[in-house]
C-alpha cells in the first residue's frame, strides 16, 4: 500500500530516518529535513506487512510550480529487488500527475546503473544534463527528466 505521509508522528519519522540512513548514510535525510517535507513537500511511503519499507520525497520547483524534483528514494535492504521501488515511483508519479505536476526531475550518480536503467526503461526518464562535482569533488550527477501525462 502506498500513501502520502501527512501527519508528523515520531515513529514514522524514526522509520524514515532509518531508511534514509540505510540507503544514503550521512547523505540521507534526517528529522530536520523530513518534518518540513511532510508539512510542505510530499513524502510517499510503501508498506508491507504493516511496516514502512520504502519512501520517496518530492519538492516543487519555485521557478516552475508544475515541475517537481525527486529528492530521494529509499527501500529497506530486505525488500530490495522485489519491485518495491518501481511500485513506489510509479504510484507516486501518478499521484503527482493528479495534482497538475507535468514534469519530474532527479539527479542520480552515473555509476548507479541499476537506478539509471530503472528510471529510463520502466519510468520513461531521459538524461538531460551532466553535472560535474554536483555534491563536491568526485560526486558527479546525471540529471534525468520525465514528463507526466494527466
Amino acid at each position: 500500500m502506498i500513501e502520502q505521509v501527512q501527519t508528523v508522528k515520531a515513529d514514522v519519522i524514526r522509520r524514515l530516518v532509518q531508511l534514509e540512513t540505510e540507503a544514503f548514510g550521512n547523505g540521507g535525510m534526517n528529522e530536520w529535513h523530513i518534518v518540513p517535507f511532510i508539512r510542505h513537500g510530499r513524502i510517499f511511503v510503501i508498506k508491507r506487512e504493516g511496516e514502512i519499507v520504502g519512501s520517496i520525497q518530492y519538492m516543487l520547483d519555485w521557478d516552475d510550480p508544475r515541475k517537481a524534483y525527486l529528492v530521494g528514494v529509499s527501500v529497506s535492504r530486505q525488500w530490495r529487488g522485489q519491485g518495491i521501488g518501481t511500485e513506489l515511483l510509479t504510484e507516486s508519479l501518478r499521484q503527482l500527475a493528479g495534482h497538475s505536476i507535468k514534469e519530474v526531475e532527479l539527479t542520480v550518480d552515473p555509476e548507479n546503473t541499476g537506478a539509471v536503467k530503472l528510471y529510463e526503461t520502466k519510468l520513461g526518464f531521459v538524461v538531460s544534463e551532466f553535472r560535474k562535482a554536483e555534491y563536491g569533488e568526485g560526486e558527479d550527477r546525471m540529471v534525468m527528466k520525465c514528463f507526466l501525462l494527466t
